[in-house]
């Protein structure tokens, strides 16, 4: 085990995911955890992280131990200490050189913000209590060093910041349960700039990226009216100079950027998305994303959506791609995929000047419509207020139904309850649902469940955070694939569809808890279009 205190197995025993005891690793977890589990674990273990890592030996003689770096830190900003260097040299009263460390989960778990030098307190981030810090430790062994973290409490878990405002958060958990996103609406609303603002909040406020035009992570590509492949968006070989060479598009360039960054979620908005057919310039993207594949360690891989090539060409791309090796070598192994840091927004403005939507297209998609207008809003700040987000809120490791369905069994079985009533009604007609939607059904609702708490503050039943979900999801899913003439769509479909709606997400709310429903609201709509003959989702 000699030099196990600079390997990750180090990292894992200060994450007291297991401790050691004459030569044996114990497990921290006896039963079967959950990814909400976990995440819950470590965001509990970044306020009550002991201080010090009792194997650091430069820190054997030192008298004064505080048990809690977040509770100490904490401590010192109210005191108000602005410095994190000089607030990370009063825990020792020497110079600490793994503050990088403590920077990371501090920024992700905690309502505590670091950037650059400046420490402060996010007030937008409801916390609990500040842990007790206690002046010395005497006599600690391995055993007992992990014993601090036994009481810890993983049940029922809910995210620090679960004070997103709720205007943002079916963006973000849409995005988590599939990363193809489609932001419908009247012109001026919003749609792309919500999307530039999604990739700005995944860094920290004052950094440089923060604060840029456009953020690193972030690419705006206009969709032109010619588009009939994906020669502009991927790229295309060219023997215009007398050999093989490929012109790498804007979408191919992007993809090795988010490769180069795989813990940054990376944003490629496609605004006036369906100027064009999509099914004909994003057909290779339909196709990819729908291989996606989930493994135990949390990854997702897709097929290539540009496959490698035994030719001269291939290699030159995928140098000019990219200049790290580890990268390069990917692409010549296995092709270029789709990483899975990456999101893509279309932007789309339903006119004579553009072209509807296929099912094919829509059963891939999450959508979200933005008709409502504030006119007071965004005078008071440049930026939303979304707060930091950090990757695991916005890309998701699960892919199907089953992915999810052992670890939260009781949450899809009133999905399921719900969605098959709403499936009867869709009977015979060629809008009913099949696999795909369920999946991500089940996918938004789990991913919803964090979010228990409205903007003030205060616990949300489990009960309304599945019906709120349920009813957005139908509307993203269900309601968008429907449109047609009285023949397909009739008054009785519409009217029973909203009657199965209404009483499907009273049952799983309680008759105390309704909804406002986005859905109902929608049926209502698109039954006052059917006077003309034809009806729509989209406006």
């Amino acid at each position: 085990m000699k030099g196990w205190t600079q390997t990750h197995s180090q990292i894992a025993r200060q994450l007291a995911l297991y401790y050691e005891s004459n030569g044996i690793c114990y497990p921290r977890f006896t039963q079967k955890v959950s990814y909400l589990d976990v995440l819950g674990y470590m965001a509990n273990w970044a306020k009550l992280y002991y201080v010090p890592n009792i194997y650091t030996p430069s820190l054997n003689n030192i008298q004064n131990k505080p048990t809690n770096i977040y509770a100490f830190l904490k401590n010192k900003v109210l005191e108000g200490k602005e410095s994190f260097s000089e607030c990370c040299t009063d825990i020792f009263g020497i110079e600490l050189n793994n503050t990088d460390k403590v920077r990371v989960y501090l920024n992700n778990f905690t309502d505590l913000v670091i950037s650059d030098d400046t420490i402060t307190i996010n007030d937008n981030i409801l916390d609990g209590p500040i842990p007790n810090v206690y002046p010395t430790v005497e006599g600690l062994g391995a055993k007992e060093y992990f014993d601090y973290f036994k009481g810890m409490v993983i049940d029922n878990y809910k995210l620090s910041n679960i004070c997103i405002p709720n205007i943002f958060r079916p963006y973000i958990t849409a995005i988590k349960s599939k990363p193809f996103l489609l932001l419908a609406g009247i012109s001026g609303t919003g749609k792309s700039r919500i999307v530039r603002e999604l990739a700005r909040a995944c860094w920290d406020e004052g950094t440089d990226e923060y604060k840029a035009q456009k953020p690193k992570n972030f690419q705006m590509v206009q969709v032109k009216p010619n588009w009939h492949d994906s020669s502009d968006l991927i790229g295309y070989v060219s023997r215009v100079s007398g050999k093989a060479e490929f012109v790498a598009g804007e979408f191919l360039k992007f993809i090795a950027k988010a490769w180069e960054d795989v813990e940054t979620p990376y944003f490629l908005c496609l605004d006036e998305m369906n100027l064009a057919p999509v099914e004909q310039y994003f057909a290779e993207y339909l196709s990819v994303i729908e291989s996606r594949k989930s493994h135990k360690d949390g990854t997702v891989t897709t097929d290539p959506i540009l496959e490698k090539s035994a030719e001269d060409w291939y290699r030159v791309l995928t140098s000019e791609l990219t200049n790290e090796d580890n990268v390069r070598n990917r692409f010549l192994e296995e092709g270029i995929c789709i990483p899975q840091n990456l999101i893509v927004v279309g932007t789309v403005n339903m006119d004579e000047t553009t072209f509807s939507f296929s099912r094919k297209v829509l059963d891939r998609a999450m959508t979200i419509e933005m008709n409502e207008v504030d006119l007071y809003g965004g005078l008071t700040k440049h930026h939303e207020s979304i707060g930091k987000l950090a990757n695991a809120e916005l890309v998701g490791s699960a892919v199907e139904g089953v992915d999810i369905y052992n670890d939260n069994t009781d949450v899809c079985d009133i999905a399921l309850g719900y969605l098959q009533k709403i499936n009867d009604v869709l009977e015979g007609t060629p809008f009913k649902i099949a696999y795909r939607t369920r999946n991500e059904f089940l996918l938004y609702v789990v991913n919803n469940l964090p979010y228990c708490k409205d903007e003030n503050g205060n616990d949300l039943e489990q009960g309304y955070v599945i019906a709120r979900a349920l009813d957005e999801i139908t509307s993203m899913k269900v309601l968008s694939r429907i449109e047609g003439d009285d023949t397909k769509v009739s008054d009785e479909l519409l009217d029973n569809l909203s009657k199965a709606i209404e009483e499907g997400l009273k049952t799983v709310s309680g008759e105390e808890n309704i909804v406002k429903s986005i859905s109902l609201a929608k049926l209502k709509e698109m039954k006052a279009k059917l006077v003309s003959g034809y009806t729509s989702f989209w406006s």
